[in-house]
């Protein structure tokens, strides 16, 4: 950007309306409050190069660093080179990281050349994996339609059942792929199918910039395949998934293998079963299956289990994983006889058959992680070491998914809590406290957000605004 450009307040975009939610100086505002760039992430070429642009309704910003820094920068950042405030609104060009509150320097917009030089250098340092990545995601989405069709087809599922999973499955992937770095576009992804499919399925193109998703991908898929199957045996299932699995699977070198199967962790590498059995009665629960949380990134798994917490899970996994993620991790208390039980979903040619109680299996169970334990500590595991892997957040293991899903089914299994609530740990406020993260983490991405979040609803053909 040049530097020393007479920009005027009346042909600058007001940075508060632009990137916060509303701006306080309303009509008295000096600068222009203009919703047709609100989405765009790059400078007008002829505001940049005259100094104004005269077309009020031009679809990219008057905005630019050099503006940014003469009339919206923090003052304390601009006399101290720190900002210690947590709400302040203004413009950062620094991270602040302070008593657990995190804040990224602000976005700046700039012009659209310079960001395909930027995206094109990307590409060039990180293709292979780039393409592995989109491949994941291609293969994700051929497989899971297929699988669905196939539902369809031997009438496992209803047509209209059928076509509500494909839309929701085609928009969390595309959600999550345009949350990535870089941002996939549907067309790199979908390539020659993508007309067809903007024709059958218009609303989750139109949806997947503007409304959340409600679940992982393969949340979804291990839904269908439960009923599908229409049995919760454990072996049949698992066995049915590494099908599915291997199916899904990208060729990669051996340096990226390390990135979970598929580049963008849209397979789920542990699958868990829980369940309650009452000795004394000599009743059983179905087995419950959940899976860990299948997206790749800090921040897009902050994402993901922020939507868990904030619109999904059960109001009890929700009030745990939320205190667990303010460094107050909370036992949940169950009935004796709650178990949980996870699997290793990795493909190993080498592995070996197990032996549970005398009998064979395919799939032997791996220990919970310290995490798990410290939510819920008397699930009944049937393994004895404990691991104390520690690098991925509260919430993301699958025996939260599962536990939630027997939770809805079964309420009475929960006893309570440990300790109850601190008044500031309330599941409203906690709640309030994953909006605000989540929130923060799609700014990131330039996710379009409006004056409240939007959750997609694949049966409605299109969703309120």
């Amino acid at each position: 950007m040049s530097e020393g450009n007479d920009y005027q307040p009346e042909h600058i975009d007001c940075f508060f309306f632009q990137y916060q939610t509303h701006c306080e100086e309303g009509q008295n505002c000096p600068f222009l409050h203009r919703e047709s760039c609100k989405s765009s992430r790059d400078v007008c070429l002829v505001w940049h190069e005259q100094n104004g642009c005269t077309n009020h309704d031009c679809p990219q910003k008057h905005l630019n660093r050099e503006v940014l820094r003469k009339y919206f920068l923090c003052n304390q950042e601009n006399r101290n080179n720190y900002c210690g405030q947590r709400d302040c609104h203004m413009y950062h060009e620094k991270t602040s990281n302070f008593d657990g509150f995190y804040r990224s320097a602000s976005e700046v917009p700039v012009l659209a050349e310079e960001r395909r030089i930027e995206q094109n250098n990307f590409m060039k340092k990180n293709f292979t994996q780039t393409q592995i990545s989109l491949q994941s995601a291609s293969q994700f989405i051929k497989v899971a339609v297929s699988f669905i069709r196939q539902a369809v087809g031997d009438r496992k599922l209803s047509r209209d059942r059928g076509k509500q999973y494909i839309k929701e499955i085609l928009h969390t992937v595309l959600f999550l792929c345009h949350i990535n770095y870089p941002s996939f576009e549907p067309q790199d992804i979908l390539e020659d199918s993508i007309g067809s499919w903007f024709r059958k399925l218009p609303d989750v193109f139109e949806q997947y910039k503007t409304h959340l998703p409600t679940r992982p991908p393969y949340t979804i898929l291990l839904e269908i395949v439960v009923g599908y199957k229409e049995s919760d045996e454990i072996e049949r299932m698992l066995d049915f998934l590494s099908i599915l699995n291997r199916r899904m699977s990208v060729e990669q070198n051996a340096q990226d293998a390390s990135r979970c199967g598929n580049s963008l962790c849209f397979v789920s590498t542990v699958i868990s079963c829980s369940f309650f059995q009452d000795v004394m009665r000599g009743t059983k629960t179905k087995n419950y299956f959940g899976a860990s949380v299948s997206c790749f990134g800090k921040h897009q798994k902050e994402i993901m289990i922020d939507i868990l917490c904030y619109h999904t899970w059960n109001d009890v996994i929700s009030l745990a994983i939320c205190m667990a993620l303010e460094h107050v991790p909370q036992a949940i208390l169950f009935h004796p006889e709650v178990h949980s039980i996870a699997y290793q979903m990795r493909d190993n040619p080498n592995r070996q058959r197990g032996m549970i109680n005398g009998k064979h299996h395919q799939h032997t169970p791996i220990p919970p992680c310290r995490k798990c334990l410290n939510l819920f500590p008397d699930i009944g595991v049937d393994v004895q070491q404990i691991s104390n892997a520690q690098h991925w957040p509260y919430g993301n293991c699958a025996e939260v998914d599962s536990l939630n899903r027997l939770l809805n089914d079964h309420g009475d299994i929960f006893r309570g809590l440990t300790v109850p609530p601190e008044d500031q740990f309330t599941l409203e406020s906690l709640k309030h406290k994953r909006k605000g993260r989540l929130v923060h983490n799609l700014k990131l991405f330039n996710f379009q957000l409006g004056n409240s979040l939007l959750f997609y609803r694949p049966s409605e053909p299109r969703n309120p605004a």
